[in-house]
């Protein structure tokens, strides 16, 4: 039996509905060269870069980013690829101090980050001018037993 022509419109439609919610929650996408994030490398590409960070974080699509929806950043992959580093300069965007970063709050943040990181200030940024990946943590010592073990007290009272 074939589905009628409005259930295959209706999915359709819940489909479209659907989709920018499921974009809004997956992290920017790494790039393929393994840079953090894929950071603007001109001044005049920051604008873009910041609207679509700002378009995938704001998973309500409320027109502002909250702390919640800066959790994916500091899940799996992305977050060994700098998203520490992007979550932290999301936060600081927050020029009201609201707790809410709205769309040019985080445009203003993200030329602040690129301006930083322009050591020379010609508008662009060179590999040294980029952030070095975070180093991979060295794992924990843990103590070891001894390699006779100690005697229990009171044992060599006969």
């Amino acid at each position: 039996m074939r589905p009628s022509l409005s259930v295959v419109v209706a999915t359709v439609a819940l489909g479209a509905l659907m989709a920018p919610a499921a974009l809004a929650q997956d992290p920017p996408a790494p790039p393929a060269g393994g840079g953090m994030m894929g950071l603007p490398r001109a001044a005049s590409d920051v604008e873009a870069w910041t609207d679509r960070l700002f378009d995938r974080l704001d998973a309500d699509a409320d027109g502002v980013i909250v702390g919640r929806e800066l959790m994916v950043l500091s899940q799996g992959e992305i977050a060994a690829r700098g998203g520490s580093r992007i979550r932290a300069m999301v936060s600081q965007s927050d020029a009201s101090n609201d707790a809410r970063v709205t769309r040019e709050e985080l445009r203003a943040g993200g030329l602040r980050m690129f301006n930083r990181m322009d050591a020379n200030g010609d508008g662009r940024l060179s590999d040294d001018e980029l952030p070095r990946p975070p180093a991979p943590r060295a794992p924990i010592a843990m103590p070891m037993p001894a390699a006779e073990p100690m005697p229990m007290p009171g044992m060599d009272d006969d």
